[in-house]
């Protein structure tokens, strides 16, 4: 399913836009010189750890932590965990208006309802969607079971390559050098199922089974929002989905164990997502926090609802009128945060741009074209975090 890197100079030109910033020091993979320093901080030995493993096997092997490992410090500017909080403002979108029968009018008030919360916020919460919490549970479920799994196990689907079908990591997806982020996570396609599913865990035994059942609601309730947004944009309403072709849908499953110093260290680090749209499910822990106006805002979670947020090739799509809003993660020391992410995107070898339609006599293109796998592959390896590779793609 890889797409090799394009030979392209717009390719190469956005690996050398994205990497002449300076890294952040690397962090080596095992503790050696930090160990008595380690064991100093927290009182138990980590010596000779393999951070490549992760977070929870980390916790598993030294229990008695109270200090965050010097690895994991990030240079963040303010406490991560004094985001504002306005949940009243956020914009909550009822799915019930988009359903197969319903008046011209709820569907048109719908459709407006969803511009909006895209022209000036790039994210929203949806209520009435239609996916049975029961389905949801049994994915939290397989979820848990597989992070319950043994370190052995799980690292049967380690992976240096970002596009690999499967790939079970830690950290950022980036194999490259950088400071250590406390998650773990768990990575795969989903739609088309034919090219991947025969290469998804099989343990836990009932994970294939639950999680095409989740992904199938989930692409078929995001090409309903890509429908609304093709309106929106006064595209057709399919305009969207068949720009897709046969569609890339990939599962994101991250796990924040409880962290020792939350407000010295981040889940994951601010970002865009590479797709159109990206569905969000979490297991009742807060974490998530949006960019808004240059202001990280927590989103709290509501039970019974999504968040759904715009990836960069529907900013590209929409030739930047549009924007993919930056988010992060951040962790906690009570309690482990789960959420489920399902990005949904064009076929990977898709040359992606903006909607012809979209750009009027004499407006200018915004974006370069590139082939949607290669956007994947060098974003996914990017160590440097918010739209810089986006922005790369600027002409």
């Amino acid at each position: 399913m890889a797409v090799n890197p394009s030979s392209s100079p717009i390719y190469s030109s956005i690996i050398t836009t994205t990497t002449t910033a300076p890294p952040p020091p690397p962090p080596p993979p095992l503790l050696s010189e930090n160990i008595k320093n380690e064991e100093n901080r927290n009182g138990v030995s980590t010596a000779g750890f393999d951070y490549k493993k992760g977070v929870k096997n980390l916790i598993e092997i030294a229990p008695e932590m109270k200090k965050l490992p010097s690895e994991f410090f990030l240079n963040l500017p303010r406490n991560p965990l004094s985001a504002l909080n306005i949940n009243d403002e956020l914009p909550v979108i009822d799915m019930s208006g988009l359903v197969n029968g319903s008046p011209v009018e709820c569907r048109a008030s719908t459709v407006k309802a969803i511009g909006s919360a895209c022209a000036l916020w790039g994210f929203f919460r949806i209520v009435n969607h239609g996916i049975e919490a029961r389905l949801i549970e049994e994915m939290l479920e397989e979820i848990e079971a597989f992070f319950s799994l043994s370190t052995e196990e799980k690292m049967r689907y380690a992976s240096e390559d970002v596009m690999s079908p499967v790939r079970y990591g830690t950290s950022l997806n980036s194999s490259s050098k950088h400071a250590l982020h406390w998650r773990d996570y768990l990575r795969h396609y989903g739609h088309p199922f034919q090219n991947s599913i025969h290469l998804w865990p099989n343990n836990p035994t009932n994970y294939r089974n639950a999680a095409k059942k989740y992904l199938t609601e989930m692409w078929q309730l995001a090409m309903r929002i890509m429908g609304a947004i093709s309106e929106g944009l006064g595209l057709d309403q399919n305009y969207i989905e068949n720009s897709l072709g046969e569609g890339c849908q990939v599962l994101a499953v991250n796990y924040y164990p409880q962290c020792p110093e939350p407000d010295k260290t981040l889940g994951l680090g601010a970002h865009s997502d590479h797709g159109g749209l990206t569905i969000l499910m979490q297991n009742g822990v807060n974490g998530l926090q949006v960019k808004h106006d240059d202001t990280w805002i927590a989103v709290p979670h509501v039970p019974g609802t999504f968040v759904v947020n715009l990836g960069d090739f529907l900013e590209i799509l929409s030739n930047g009128k549009y924007k993919s809003v930056e988010h992060r993660a951040v962790v906690n020391s009570e309690k482990t945060r789960i959420s489920v992410a399902a990005s949904h995107g064009p076929k990977l070898s898709t040359v992606i741009g903006p909607a012809s339609p979209l750009i009027n006599e004499g407006e200018e293109i915004q974006f370069r074209p590139i082939t949607y796998g290669d956007y994947i592959r060098v974003q996914q390896s990017s160590t440097i975090r918010g739209k810089t590779i986006l922005q790369a793609l600027m002409t």
